[in-house]
């Protein structure tokens, strides 16, 4: 193995991509190269919202839906792996209940054998007849975002949206769920902007935490992150991140494929607007994207503990995934 000792040893850093191995489901790393196990799928680059720790208001939206033909074609090379595929996510940027085909999408995705489909709201949309039709629809896993249960401070985060409706939504969806008697999963996860050492912030969490956990039923999660910087390119006065841990490889690089409207692929989550083209579904398969120069040259920086040497992984805070993590604790 070839690293870089002045930033990572190397028993660090080959415990590191084991266990990203583990977090794919893979013996040998090498084998994550077949095909991207999790996908982002952006169906709209639009949203109701104008949070305070996103990037919305810088958004490229030239391309505010995906083209159908872009769509099918997407559909039609997972298809070949849907063995392999773990999860398909369909959203990336933007609220995809401003999708008003996002069902269908759903359904052709469950149609194909995807194994796990999730989708990512702000819930403001989220009415008793949406929530009955994503159930119908197959959806396997809805992820709520909601980062207080105060409404001055939700307000504040989330700015267009109204506290009272979201809530309310929330709720009706976990009634709706248990009167359908679905399988379907919920995870309620806020953007953390508090700081762990403070009693006062300490309570505020507790509360979060409470509330939610009053709804939810075995395999649900509850669960905070904590905010981000977006690759360096955003920053709050108000806020001091930590040290960032810039030298562990990333786990996205091995793992998940990030698809725009544009049909652009994206580095990862943080590149919103695809500053990055990793590749182009236009031109090419997403296996010959997934196993092409540009992939394996980041991958073999991060390998190596370089990834400073990428302008959006130096000091990148957001280096996880919560699918992968799930994986790796049920494997260890």
């Amino acid at each position: 193995m070839i690293y870089d000792k002045k930033n990572i040893n190397s028993e660090t850093l080959e415990k590191e991509l084991k266990n990203i191995s583990v977090r794919a489901g893979v013996v040998k790393l090498e084998e994550t190269i077949r095909f991207p196990k999790y996908f982002q799928l952006e169906t709209i680059r639009l949203c109701n919202s104008h949070c305070t720790f996103c990037t919305v208001d810088v958004w490229d939206k030239s391309v505010p839906y995906i083209p159908e033909k872009l769509f099918e074609k997407v559909i039609e090379e997972m298809k070949d792996h849907n063995d392999w595929i773990e999860v398909v996510s369909v959203q990336r940027a933007g609220e995809p209940l401003l999708d008003k085909k996002i069902t269908e999408r759903i359904r052709r995705l469950k149609d194909i054998g995807i194994k796990r489909v999730n989708l990512s709201t702000n819930a403001s949309l989220l009415t008793e007849d949406k929530t009955k039709e994503l159930i119908d629809a197959g959806l396997d896993e809805i992820m709520f975002s909601i980062d207080s249960v105060d409404r001055e401070t939700y307000s504040k985060m989330r700015i267009g949206l109204d506290f009272d409706t979201v809530v309310k939504n929330i709720r009706t969806f976990f009634r709706i769920r248990a009167e359908m008697n679905s399988n379907i999963l919920a995870r309620v996860r806020g953007i953390s902007f508090y700081d762990v050492n403070s009693l006062q912030d300490q309570g505020k969490l507790k509360k979060w935490e409470n509330f939610w956990n009053e709804l939810k039923r075995p395999g649900d999660r509850i669960y905070m992150k904590q905010v981000h910087n977006w690759g360096n390119q955003k920053t709050w006065e108000e806020y001091t991140f930590e040290e960032p841990w810039v030298y562990h490889p990333c786990v996205l690089m091995w793992t998940t494929m990030h698809i725009t409207t544009m049909g652009k692929i994206a580095m990862c989550p943080i590149d919103f607007d695809a500053k990055v083209v990793m590749g182009n579904l236009w031109e090419q398969t997403i296996k010959e994207i997934w196993q092409g120069h540009i992939f394996t040259k980041f991958r073999k920086l991060h390998s190596r503990g370089k990834r400073n040497e990428l302008d959006y992984c130096q000091g990148c805070r957001l280096f996880d995934s919560d699918f992968t993590l799930e994986s790796l604790e049920k494997n260890q």
